[in-house]
């Protein structure tokens, strides 16, 4: 039997815990989407059942008032519309094959603005080819739950989607100027945010960092810091 080469057992290792991770990344990625669809779709459709039984009780005894339902039922149903549009979003093929990253990540400003009416600057100045196909697909990725989060909870009403180098890293910025939260609370509580551990699970298969600093009524930064030094040993942009 012939010895393995000389560092065979350090690539295999490595190997094997890239797989335990992009599988716990799945894993992570499914509970969070399960998490989202139960607290949003699935909720807003339960209350529009209960809407509708409301609305038949009261529809002959008093027409104004069911009319008056019936306007907040349709609001109600298509706010969902857009919530359920932006999960397929995400769950499609990325567009970075059809616009580039660039053009992914405007075309994700532009559907965000047109379900909220949000002011979104976006400031793309890194250059894009020395990130690796994963790596830009990480960033796409970051950013659509970045503007996820804000469209959700921030109360924001101006948001900057940036991106730069600075020394050995490439960053992507999302500030927002909305309520923010209290980070510090929230992980000392050991509460789970499913959209922030997606993002870290993400940024971890890569070997990039997630930052998020808010506080309240103070907005939210969330910063991706992808290395691009010697020391990445990525692959290549094809």
């Amino acid at each position: 039997m012939q010895p393995a080469p000389a560092g065979t057992d350090g690539r295999d290792s490595r190997f094997d815990d890239l797989k335990v991770r992009i599988v716990e990344a799945q894993e992570a990625e499914r509970n969070r989407l399960a998490q989202e669809i139960h607290d949003g779709p699935a909720q807003a459709l339960s209350n529009a059942i209960f809407q509708v039984e409301y609305i038949e009780r009261v529809i002959e005894s008093d027409p104004l008032l069911a009319r008056t339902e019936l306007r907040y039922l349709r609001e109600l149903l298509r706010r969902e519309l857009g919530d359920v549009r932006a999960f397929i979003s995400q769950l499609r093929p990325p567009l970075l094959d059809e616009l580039g990253l660039q053009g992914a990540i405007i075309d994700t400003v532009q559907h965000t603005q047109a379900l909220t009416g949000l002011t979104i600057t976006t400031e793309l100045t890194a250059p894009v080819d020395i990130l690796s196909d994963s790596e830009q697909t990480v960033v796409l990725r970051v950013a659509q739950e970045a503007l996820q989060n804000v469209r959700k909870h921030a109360a924001a009403s101006h948001v900057v989607v940036s991106t730069r180098l600075d020394d050995d890293d490439w960053l992507l910025v999302v500030s927002d100027d909305g309520r923010g939260f209290d980070s510090g609370a929230v992980a000392a509580r050991g509460r789970r945010n499913f959209g922030l551990q997606f993002m870290r699970e993400r940024a971890e298969l890569i070997g990039a960092r997630i930052d998020v600093r808010s506080q309240p009524d103070d907005g939210t930064v969330v910063r991706l810091a992808i290395p691009t030094g010697p020391a990445t040993g990525g692959e290549e942009s094809t």
